[in-house]
This record gives structure tokens, C-alpha cells and sequence, in this order.
């Protein structure tokens, strides 16, 4: 099977071929022994001859023989054949993994979750049964009956011809089973993943639906998915089993033509009694792996779809650089005339701007402004289409992603923690610390206090996404791992939005830890916490309208002092009884 997913890996799918392929030839001798042994016994039974019991003897040493270096090539080549592809596709999932690392956020944008997620398993085991298993039974079924289809056109080259007409009636069948595949096996895919996400989703979403007596049936995006997947499976398999099935009765036909045939000619004289049990006895052991032949065929055509999916990844543009490109020692962030567009929707319109080294920078404005989009820029998630960011003088688009971001630290209002201890939670933000090293970060995010509580402190395992654990809680291991990373560039996007006053309090305090000296960007709703910003920039579709400090924004007649108004009264709001 051809696909750029396996091309770097020829060597070893040689290797898998080959050795199944010589594993064969015992094989094939020994099926071949045992028809000898047929003839030896059945035919003097029918002539009334005598039986040679001593070639019999020597037939069962040569099985024997041929029977156990059978085994030990069988067992050589399985096991060269599941190491390899099981190394294989480990290596295909790390590939993915590193690309997945790579691409923009623009790919996770346009792909669900759950489909990129069946990539990464689904598809890459189709990838990996395509080299355990299809191949194999490929080239196993397709050597014996070449091997036996030549010995029995020398045996009676007319009777034989059975043999061609058979298999290509029943290809065509098979065939069109393949095509079937081609087409419902891709829209089968596509409502997997379609399935899967609605399932993550419900998953995740638990505790929301519960609330609105949504759950179960009630849940009818993830009902109707179910519904539409078990669907397509029933038509996927029925209308591709039905060729296949024909066609596997074809072979069958086929065999029972050739035994009447057989038969009349034997009636005739032109075919002898011995020649006759040839074609009965090896005729079986010709048309059995043809069939097997015939289904393999089918299935890679499941896997194709597959790789195709996984190449589908690998062949995505990853973002470019200059390979030798260093990183300023200076921490100034620049936008000339950036443009991003998403989707066809102008998100920012042609902005400049500069954030200071060592300043804090504020950026407001109402929901859907750019402001997040800004700080996605910065760390180069997205591609702008027009324009240059320059971080120390440097377009950003000339740094490897890696280095870029080793310049830059974020902390977001979303925080996702691993199921995982706490300690290697917050040693994200540098795998190479040591634990005194976690413990002090620990201390400056103002969460070695609550860690110190629980059952085995900084060794408690958090449950995935950090469920276990309060908004606050999780926030302050956030600003752990930012610490601990010790980078110069800060982001925070609504780090204290949506959190009680007491948090907030604690949350400020290990901000303050954290900040110290750094190039700061914020994003905030409560103006409360960026009145002593250096500058703030006001957005509004996609534009700076406004800019300076909260002193001279709050005497201004603009959007700022409009927006700042509001939070003033909605502070004071109260219910009513």
C-alpha cells in the first residue's frame, strides 16, 4: 500500500515482507508433504495395491521437519513483525504529537476535538493493523496459491483454467466492495469523530447538563450522533459485506466446478484417479487463501482511509524560521501595522503598537475586541496577514517557535491541569527543576499554604483538568509553573476575573511575585486592577481607539470612561425582594 506515511520506514516493511515470505516456503512444502501422504493412502486403498509404508515413513519425516522450521520461521517473523509495527506506529503518534505541537491554532480551530483525537489513536491502529495484520495475510495468501496454481497447470493446464476465471469473476466483487469502502468508509470516519466529540463534550459538560435535566436522552446532540453512527456502521457493513460475500460464494463455486469437471473427465479417461485427488486436495488449499487475499484487499482499503487522515496532519505547513535566528537580550514588543484576518472576518484592522521592556501594558475593551487575539499573536498561535511583531527588534516570524516562547510566560483565566501529581503540575513551566525549586515558585504563587493541607501535599494527584481542585487553587499552581519558568514576557489574560475577594487577594499577591521586572501584557475586565498600568490600550473592533494612562483615559469622553462608568454602577448593584 502506498502512502507517505510509511515511506521512511521502506527498510523496515521490507523486512516484514520478506521474512512472512520465506516463512511461506516451509509452509508450502509441508501442505505439500501432506498431499503425498493423501495419495500414498488413499490410492492403493482404491487400486488395491499395496501401501509403501516406508515412503510414508519419509513423507512424515520431511513434514516433521518442514513443520518445525515452519514454526521457528513463523515465530522469527511474528515476532520481527510486531516489533517493527508497533514501533511503527509509536513513531507515527510521536510524529503527530510533534506536529500537533507545531501547527497554529488556526488547525484546532477548524478541526473538532474528537476528530483530531481519533487521528491519534483510531487511525494510527488502522496503521498499525495495516502492517501486523492486512499485509501479512496479503502475502500469505497470495504465495501458496501461486505456488500451488503453477504445479497444477503442469498437472492438466486445462482443467487448471478454472483457476484465473474464478479468481477475476470473484475480484470484481471484491472490487466493488473496495469501492464502497472508499466512499461510505470515509463518511463512517467522519461521524466517529463527529460521535466522539459529542461524547467529550457530554463528558465534560456533565455537571451543566445535570443542572438543566439534560442528561441522558435528554442530551439530543449526543442521541442523534449515536443515532446517525449506528446508522452508517449497519450500511457501511451490509452494503460492502454483500460483494464480499458473493464473491467469497464465487470462490467456493469455483472449486466445485473444477472437482465436477474433474470428475467427467476422469469418467472420460482424460484425467487419472491420482490427478483427479491432486486437483480435489490442493484445489481446497488454493481457493482458501484467495479468499483471504480478497478480504485484505477490502480492509486496506479501511486503512487507506486512515492514512490518508494521519498524512492529511503530517503534510500540514508548519510556521517558518530562520534556523540560526537568536534572541535579543532586550524584551520590547512592537506591532507595525498588523493585520489578522479569520475566517474572512477582519479580526485586527492594521494596529500599531509598542509594549515597553520591564512596563505593564493593559489592554480593555468590550467582548470580541482582539484583545486575546493580541496576546495570541505575540506567542505566533496564529499567522498575521499583514505587517511585522518584533519582539527585541526581531520579527517573531524569524525565531524557531520554541525559543519564542521560551521568552514568554502565560497565565490565562481557563487553567488546565494533568492527571498528575501537583508537584509535576507546577514543574511544567520547567521540567528540569528540582522540587525545592517547585516548592519556592510554590511559595511566590501563594499556594504552598493550601498545598501543605491536602493528603500528600505536593505528591496529590490532581484529577484531570484540575476538577479536584477550586478556581483559585488552580490559578495559583498556573502562576507556579509561570514563576518557575522565569521567562521576561508576561501575558495574563483575565488572570483574577471570576474569583471571590479573597482569592483575588492571593491571586494579586503572586502576581506581584511574578511580575517583578518583566515585560507585562494584561488583559482585564475589572479596571480596578489596572489603574496603575504604565499604558492602556482601549480596542474596539479590531482597532486602538485609545491609549495612555487610567488618570488621563478617566478625563477623556471615550469608550474607556464609558466602560469604567459601568463596572462603577454594576459595582453597587444590589437584588431587590
Amino acid at each position: 500500500m502506498k502512502n507517505s506515511v510509511f515511506s521512511e520506514y521502506k527498510s523496515k516493511i521490507i523486512g516484514i515482507v520478506i521474512g512472512n515470505i520465506i516463512t511461506n516456503f516451509p509452509r508450502g512444502f509441508f501442505n505439500g508433504v501432506i498431499y503425498f501422504l493423501i495419495l500414498g493412502l488413499t490410492i492403493p486403498s482404491l487400486s488395491g495395491d499395496a501401501v509403501d509404508f516406508g515412503k510414508l515413513n519419509s513423507y512424515y519425516i520431511m513434514y516433521l521437519v518442514a513443520f518445525f522450521v515452519y514454526i521457528l520461521f513463523s515465530i522469527l517473523s511474528s515476532i520481527n513483525t510486531f516489533v517493527q509495527s508497533y514501533g511503527i506506529s509509536s513513531d507515527i503518534r510521536m510524529k503527530l504529537g510533534e506536529k500537533l505541537r507545531k501547527l497554529s491554532l488556526g488547525f484546532f480551530k477548524d478541526n473538532d476535538p474528537g476528530d483530531v483525537t481519533s487521528r491519534m489513536l483510531h487511525d494510527v491502529s488502522k496503521a498499525e493493523e495495516t502492517l501486523s495484520h492486512y499485509i501479512i495475510d496479503y502475502i500469505n495468501g497470495l504465495i501458496i496459491p501461486i505456488l500451488i496454481g503453477i504445479f497444477l497447470a503442469f498437472v492438466n493446464y486445462k482443467l487448471s483454467l478454472i483457476l484465473p476465471v474464478t479468481i477475476i469473476i470473484s475480484f470484481a466483487f471484491f472490487y466493488i466492495a473496495k469501492r464502497i469502502i472508499n466512499v461510505m468508509g470515509k463518511k463512517h470516519l467522519q461521524v466517529i469523530n463527529q460521535t466522539s466529540s459529542r461524547i467529550l463534550e457530554y463528558t465534560s459538560s456533565i455537571k451543566l447538563l445535570k443542572s438543566f435535566n439534560m442528561v441522558g436522552e435528554s442530551f439530543n446532540e449526543l442521541d442523534k450522533s449515536l443515532l446517525k453512527l449506528k446508522k452508517l456502521s449497519f450500511k457501511t457493513e451490509v452494503w460492502s459485506g454483500i460483494p464480499v460475500q458473493i464473491a467469497l460464494l464465487i470462490l467456493d463455486f469455483g472449486y466445485l466446478i473444477m472437482l465436477f469437471y474433474g470428475a467427467k473427465m476422469c469418467v472420460s479417461g482424460l484425467l487419472g484417479i491420482p490427478e483427479f485427488f491432486t486437483y480435489a486436495i490442493l484445489g481446497f488449499y488454493f481457493f482458501e487463501p484467495v479468499k483471504q487475499v480478497g478480504i485484505s484487499v477490502v480492509l486496506m482499503r479501511h486503512a487507506k482511509n486512515s492514512l490518508d487522515r494521519i498524512d492529511d496532519i503530517l503534510s500540514k505547513e508548519e510556521s517558518d524560521y530562520y534556523k540560526n535566528q537568536q534572541l535579543s537580550d532586550e524584551n520590547s514588543i512592537e506591532f507595525k501595522d498588523v493585520t489578522f484576518t479569520y475566517n474572512d472576518t477582519p479580526v485586527l484592522k492594521n494596529i500599531s503598537c509598542n509594549f515597553p521592556q520591564k512596563s505593564m501594558t493593559a489592554l480593555v475593551g468590550i467582548s470580541g475586541a482582539g484583545k486575546t487575539t493580541i496576546t495570541s499573536l505575540i506567542a505566533r498561535f496564529w499567522e498575521i496577514q499583514k505587517g511585522i511583531i518584533t519582539l527585541g527588534g526581531i520579527n517573531i516570524k524569524k525565531i524557531k517557535p520554541e525559543l519564542l516562547l521560551s521568552k514568554i510566560s502565560m497565565v490565562f483565566q481557563d487553567v488546565y491541569l494533568f492527571n498528575d501529581t501537583i508537584l509535576n503540575n507546577i514543574r511544567v513551566g520547567d521540567l528540569k527543576a528540582t522540587d525545592e525549586e517547585v516548592i519556592q515558585a510554590a511559595k511566590l504563587a501563594q499556594c504552598h499554604n493550601f498545598i501543605s493541607t491536602l493528603p500528600k501535599g505536593y505528591n496529590t494527584l490532581v484529577s484531570e483538568g484540575g476538577r479536584s481542585l477550586s478556581g483559585g487553587e488552580k490559578q495559583r499552581i498556573s502562576i507556579a509553573r509561570a514563576i518557575l519558568k522565569k521567562a521576561d514576557v508576561i501575558l495574563l489574560d483575565e488572570a483574577t476575573a471570576s474569583l471571590d475577594p479573597e482569592n483575588e487577594n492571593e491571586i494579586q499577591l503572586a502576581l506581584d511575585n511574578l511580575t517583578k521586572d518583566k515585560t507585562i501584557i494584561v488583559i482585564a475586565h475589572k479596571f480596578s486592577s489596572i489603574m496603575n498600568a504604565d499604558n492602556i490600550l482601549v480596542l474596539n473592533e479590531g482597532k486602538i481607539i485609545e491609549s495612555g494612562k487610567h488618570t488621563e483615559l478617566i478625563m477623556k469622553d471615550g469608550l474607556y470612561r464609558k466602560l469604567w462608568n459601568l463596572q462603577k454602577q454594576s459595582g453597587s448593584w444590589k437584588m431587590v425582594n
